[in-house]
């Protein structure tokens, strides 16, 4: 059973994830883990007399979701660790400020309402009556301590909102930036922004107290999480008692789990696995248009990459039309240019693009007039005396990203380059050490909803995540003119003219605009797919007995 949420045909998968670096296992060893998991699974759930969604105690029930890697795991419990407020957010734990809806429109959530005093001003009143889950009240000081915390815990925050002060006043928060901000509203969505006990001692396993439906009672870091409703929560008693969250990351193992009954929710369903559920009238699938993308960074400060024409050559080899309908069962769009054209700022008409579709023969003839050849017959092009071999890393969990690395590197040893694959259950070690020439990756674009995030975020000469170590003065210009604009046809014309550059430059090399796809039991009530990605786990699910 298909439930169509979209009008029109598009995009999403996951962002990078954040895993535990002393449990790095190769695919294989994943693959047989989760196997194991989900056979264990299967057995105790057929040896127990008690129905799959129903406590041992009378009348109480459990909602059970599973999900890959990407998007269930997280190292802590802590908001403001790496991008594990992204999980907290998902799992239904920590809530915002502000909450974005299906139009990617910040709306009130624990603030009720703002006042822009003036273009460095902001005042924000502090929802009455909402408190954390340990029952502490949620005052506009229990707000301020909590951003200072994690500004002090995590380097993104300060290019995710640039505070320059703060201060509460009962329940009114006033916070002053540095700079004129158009896009704070944005901001205050993002989850590392989201709200939690600062004043509370930090458990290493189970972390603060924060303000969503439910409360963890056991994590297993990249593994699984328990947990229960949140007595105190404050917008409406949840509809479910207890949830479980499991990672389970084999495909096959994890389809399977959702028609057995062992799992109620497959949270960002792989595409692979649409085609599993396309005819079955106990299974509803959900999709609804993201901004996630996958996408290739070249690292320039390898000499293997810096040639312009060898980076060129590479996404002519990218059968982007292929790749979408195939591997992505069609929920999917092919991507010459940045953000997806379902945003504003995401349309190629009128820009001057340096790849307009596969062309594997003209990129052979690229590299030719370059300079490359096989000079010693071995298969592989050279120029003085280097041969033409890249290292690619991405990511072992993601089938999607894995099978994108399969069809480059086919493609490119076809025209005489050697690529050599090296997979990671996290990326951030070997990004940041600079162990890749080429890195096949998957992020949310715009998951604000704002164009400012991506280009602060990977554009920027200096931005956190600028694995590709990208320059150009000219993004830099325009990111700051984008900082200070407030009109929205001109901030869409600004990130327009970022995306020339980075189209022209091509250090980053955008292959396709993907779907959030989510399937789940028929007996599941109250769940909707929202397309940022932020939200999962709510109040309103429910799963009939």
């Amino acid at each position: 059973m298909i439930k169509d949420s979209t009008s029109d045909k598009v995009l999403t998968v996951i962002k990078d994830s954040t895993v535990d670096k002393n449990l790095t296992l190769d695919k294989e060893e994943l693959l047989m883990k989760n196997k194991v998991i989900a056979l264990a699974l299967c057995t105790a759930l057929t040896a127990s007399a008690l129905p799959v969604n129903v406590f041992a105690e009378e009348g109480q029930k459990t909602f059970t979701a599973g999900a890959t890697t990407g998007f269930f795991g997280a190292e802590s419990l802590d908001v403001a660790y790496n991008w594990d407020g992204w999980i907290m957010s998902i799992y239904g734990i920590s809530e915002n400020l502000f909450r974005l809806d299906e139009n990617y429109v910040p709306q009130p959530w624990l603030a009720e309402s703002y006042e822009n005093v003036d273009e460095l001003t902001w005042k924000f009143n502090i929802r009455e009556g909402v408190t954390f889950s340990d029952g502490n009240p949620v005052t506009a000081e229990a707000v301020k301590k909590c951003f200072e915390r994690t500004y002090e815990q995590n380097e993104r925050a300060s290019s995710t909102l640039d505070i320059a002060s703060m201060e509460a006043e009962g329940q009114v928060l006033t916070i002053k930036t540095s700079a004129p901000n158009p896009t704070i509203l944005n901001d205050l969505c993002d989850p590392l922004m989201g709200i939690y006990d600062a004043d509370a001692q930090v458990d290493p396993e189970l972390g603060v107290p924060c303000t969503g439906p439910f409360v963890a009672t056991s994590f297993t870091a990249m593994t699984e999480v328990s947990m229960v409703k949140n007595e105190n929560y404050w917008g409406g008693e949840p509809k479910v008692d207890k949830v479980e969250l499991k990672i389970i990351d084999d495909t096959e193992a994890l389809n399977m789990a959702l028609q057995n009954g062992e799992i109620d929710l497959i949270a960002q369903l792989p595409a692979a696995g649409t085609a599993v559920f396309a005819d079955n009238e106990d299974i509803v699938m959900e999709s609804k248009t993201s901004t996630r993308a996958n996408f290739l960074a070249y690292n320039m400060k390898h000499a293997v990459v810096e040639d312009a024409a060898v980076r060129k050559a590479i996404g002519m080899c990218v059968d982007r039309e292929a790749f979408a309908d195939v591997v992505y069962n069609g929920y999917a769009t092919p991507s010459y240019g940045v953000y997806p054209e379902s945003l504003p700022y995401g349309s190629t008409e009128g820009m001057e693009l340096t790849v307009t579709g596969y062309d594997s023969e003209g990129a052979a003839a690229l590299l030719a007039d370059a300079g490359y050849e096989d000079t010693d017959g071995d298969g592989i092009l050279d120029k003085d005396g280097e041969p033409l071999s890249l290292h690619a890393i991405t990511y072992s969990y993601n089938t999607e990203c894995l099978q994108l690395a399969d069809m480059i590197q086919a493609e490119l040893a076809g025209i005489g380059v050697e690529m050599t694959l090296e997979t990671y259950d996290v990326l951030d070690d070997p990004l940041a050490n600079d162990e890749f020439d080429l890195a096949i990756l998957s992020h949310a674009m715009a998951p604000t909803g704002s164009s400012q995030y991506f280009i602060s975020m990977l554009f920027e000469s200096d931005s956190s995540e600028n694995m590709a170590h990208y320059s150009n003065e000219e993004v830099d210009a325009l990111s700051d003119k984008l900082k200070a604009t407030f009109d929205e046809e001109e901030r869409n014309t600004i990130a327009k003219d970022v995306c020339q550059q980075v189209i022209s430059d091509k250090v980053y090399d955008f292959i396709v605009h993907q779907q959030l796809i989510c399937a789940y039991s028929d007996k599941v009530t109250g769940f909707e797919v929202n397309p940022s990605e932020y939200y999962l786990i709510t109040n309103t699910i429910d799963i009939a007995e």
